[in-house]
């Protein structure tokens, strides 16, 4: 197989050395077999269709077992700054940019907890407790509520992953 994880880690991490310069790959080309030399274009054009480099390129040419002329562009090649986050294995600004954050409202957050009490398989008197208390709870309380539940998912992860899963199909 073309595609090999070393060596693309190889080739990332001598464009990482120098980013953000491009990193010449010539002498690698120069000193690299037909089969060497396709094993590192696959290799980088996969890379590049990850969005994990840009060729800042030289063009060669050269014969492919007798089945004419091709034409690779490879030599001078940079990082993006998605390869460079991940390189950096600790996903990077990206992973700091691309932080969701989901807010509630205490209101909201009840009015959610009622209609599950609500569709809940329970006898009228107990669903009329439960609303009854929910209602009484104070914003402060409704966090405090809110972060047990949370735990309680966690506590019970495989039934969360059940969950998390029918609500992605």
């Amino acid at each position: 197989m073309l595609l090999d994880r070393q060596l693309q880690l190889e080739l990332m991490s001598k464009m990482a050395d120098v980013y953000p310069s491009p990193y010449d790959f010539s002498d690698l080309i120069n000193n690299s077999n037909e089969e060497q030399l396709r094993k590192i274009y696959a290799n980088l054009f996969y890379l590049q269709s990850h969005e994990l480099l840009e060729p800042k390129s030289i063009h060669i040419r050269f014969e492919l077992g007798g089945s004419g002329s091709h034409l690779f562009s490879l030599g001078f090649t940079r990082l993006t700054q998605k390869g460079a986050d991940f390189m950096a294995n600790d996903g990077g600004l990206s992973a700091i940019l691309g932080v969701v954050t989901v807010k509630f409202e205490a209101d909201q957050l009840k009015l959610l907890l009622e209609s599950k009490i609500m569709a809940a398989d329970l006898p009228p008197a107990d669903k009329h407790k439960l609303l009854d208390g929910l209602r009484s709870l104070s914003a402060e309380s409704i966090k405090h509520l809110t972060t047990k539940i949370v735990d309680l998912g966690w506590d019970n992860l495989g039934t969360l992953a059940r969950i998390i899963q029918s609500s992605i199909s």
